[in-house]
């Protein structure tokens, strides 16, 4: 088998789900963002969106690197798209109700204008659009997170990996609409309020 990805937007459940799927499956996890960190494989700190702008070159050669030497492996981040397609088996787009992400996102601590930003991504499928552009469509297997536990997902996730579970490749969740319309309107008021534009 050769990698399994697992990308999201902030707060769809992406690192748990990983490290019970490590556990479980007995493969070891890379967590994408800890690494350029340990590794220092950035190029600079962008103030704004209060995090730092990988150097995506770099952390490319690194993870061919480590499968070629390792095996398997899941990898966890919300950007897996730098990375070869050859790489992944399978990448697995964790989405979670925008409505419900925004309470999460504001326990982290987050400022308004960051929890709107990441808002719209997963109102608008931005991780899985990308992963889609870069990897193809094929590879790419939505679950939602919703309200579930992490081991109920991690489930999903395995038997989706083994084949006990039918799939549906690349784009099947539209949260425009799905959710009820007040929701949606909440959501866009506070994008609108809080979203800073460049």
């Amino acid at each position: 088998m050769k990698c399994i990805g697992i990308s999201g937007t902030p707060g769809t459940g992406k690192s748990s789900v990983a490290r019970e799927l490590s556990l479980r499956l007995q493969i070891p996890l890379i967590e994408l963002s800890t690494y350029v960190m340990e590794n220092n494989l950035y190029v600079y700190y962008d103030e704004l969106r209060n995090s730092y702008i990988i150097d995506e070159d770099k952390v490319r050669e690194r993870l061919v690197e480590i499968y070629k030497k390792e095996g398997a492996l899941i990898i966890v981040g919300h950007y897996l798209e730098i990375l070869p397609r050859e790489l992944f088996e399978l990448v697995f787009i964790l989405r979670r109700d925008p409505y419900e992400l925004i309470n999460i996102l504001k326990l982290r601590g987050w400022s308004d204008h960051k929890v709107a930003e990441n808002i719209e991504a997963e109102l608008l499928s931005i991780c899985t659009l990308n992963a889609i552009e870069e990897l193809g469509e094929d590879i790419i297997v939505e679950v939602d997170t919703t309200s579930k536990e992490v081991s109920a997902v991690v489930d999903e996730v395995i038997d989706i990996i083994f084949g006990v579970k039918s799939v549906y490749h690349g784009l099947r969740i539209d949260w425009l609409s799905s959710i009820s319309e007040k929701k949606l309107s909440n959501i866009l008021t506070y994008i609108e309020r809080y979203r800073v534009y460049q």
